[in-house]
Parts: C-alpha cells; sequence; structure tokens
C-alpha cells in the first residue's frame, strides 16, 4: 500500500478489525480473521497488540503504512456470534479519534476479516461490507449493529467505504450444511496447511486493499 495510491497528501485513515473467538478457539477455522489480523501486524512492523477499554475492551495495535495512510487492527474481543455492538463502539472511538475525524466529507474505511465457508481453502476475497452476510452469525450481528448505530448509510455512501475481507475455509467433507457438522467444523483447528497460507498472505492483503479503497 502506498502513499500516492491513496490519494497524495490526504490523509487516509482505515480500521481492519478481526472477527474470531476467545480461547479455546483462538486457532479454530472460525477465528481465521485474527489469525490474519496477527499476520497484518507483523507484517506492517507495527506495535504488539494491546488491550485497550477506550476501544470496547479488544486488542488493538496502530501505525502508519505510509506517511498519509492511518491504520489501527483491533481484534475484537467477543464470541463470533455477538461481535457486533463491539465492532460499531471501537469503529467510532477510531473515526472520533483519528486524523481524518468524523464529518460530512469523510469517514475513515472500516475493514472486516473473516472466515468464509463459501470460499475454496486458502483463498482471499474482498467484497463490499453490506453485502449479504450468507448466514455468517458474525457478518450478521455488525450489520445489525452498524444499522442501529446509525453507521451503516455513512459508511456505504460516497464519502464512507465498508469492506470485508473473507478468508476461504470450505465446508466440511461432502457439503453438509447440518447445523451440528458445521458447528464442529469452524470450531475445528485449521490444518496446518491452510494456517501456514493464512499467516504469509499479509502482502496480497495490503495490495487488495488498497486496489478496493481507491476505486
Amino acid at each position: 500500500m502506498t502513499a500516492d495510491a491513496l490519494g497524495g497528501n490526504e490523509i487516509t485513515s482505515v480500521f481492519i478489525v478481526s472477527l474470531g473467538n476467545p480461547p479455546p478457539h483462538h486457532q479454530s477455522r472460525h477465528s481465521a480473521g485474527h489469525i490474519l489480523l496477527k499476520a497484518l501486524q507483523s507484517h506492517l512492523e507495527f506495535p504488539a497488540f494491546k488491550k485497550s477499554k477506550q476501544f470496547a475492551n479488544g486488542l488493538i495495535s496502530a501505525g502508519q503504512a505510509a506517511d498519509n495512510v492511518d491504520i489501527a487492527l483491533w481484534q475484537c474481543p467477543g464470541s463470533m456470534n455477538d461481535s457486533g455492538a463491539s465492532v460499531a463502539k471501537a469503529y467510532r472511538q477510531f473515526a472520533s479519534s483519528s486524523s481524518q475525524g468524523i464529518s460530512d466529507d469523510q469517514w475513515p474505511t472500516l475493514v472486516v476479516l473473516y472466515d468464509e465457508m463459501e470460499l475454496t481453502p486458502g483463498l482471499l476475497k474482498v467484497s463490499p461490507g453490506s453485502s449479504s452476510a450468507k448466514g455468517h452469525n458474525g457478518l450478521k450481528s455488525v450489520h445489525q449493529s452498524l444499522n442501529s448505530a446509525g453507521l451503516m448509510g455513512r459508511l456505504t455512501s460516497k464519502n464512507g467505504k465498508f469492506l470485508k475481507v473473507g478468508f476461504g475455509i470450505g465446508r466440511p467433507h461432502g457439503g453438509t450444511r447440518r447445523k451440528e457438522d458445521v458447528a464442529n467444523f469452524v470450531l475445528g483447528q485449521l490444518p496446518e496447511s491452510e494456517l501456514e497460507q493464512l499467516q504469509g498472505c499479509a502482502e496480497e492483503l495490503m495490495d487488495m486493499l488498497e486496489e478496493a479503497i481507491t476505486t
């Protein structure tokens, strides 16, 4: 992600959040977003994550990707299905404290990292954040909370950006959609090959975000 590509001398603020579950499921398929966020922190050489009461008790690390690009990485502290309220609170705090600030002219970009069953394992996909959650309870919670907080309209207007990044985990063997099978699958550990791939795709993700944010 380069300064020139993101708008010359204008400040670009980006809040990247991850959805997942706390221990003992922090290395599960359902916590792929958290793993990817930590890979970004390492790739960008940002400070270690710290718990922040101000940011809804989530873990946060912040820095600059370029002279005019401020980025905060934030890990949602709660369970996947109840992520929304914390995401909305933390995003509003970031928006109000960022150099961009909250104004009618521009709102900081919100990016949500999550696991995507409808994608081939190992693939990344960037989509509009307001597009269908496709049954993903974490995204449903985020949508509901952003709407309730009056943030969704701002983020999806011409003056804001809301993106989601899915990391493909595929479906259980045979493509079953039985609730019990799906729950066991997403809470299972990521295979070593997929974990290594996830940890190594931070640069690819930054390139994808640069393209999405500037178009």
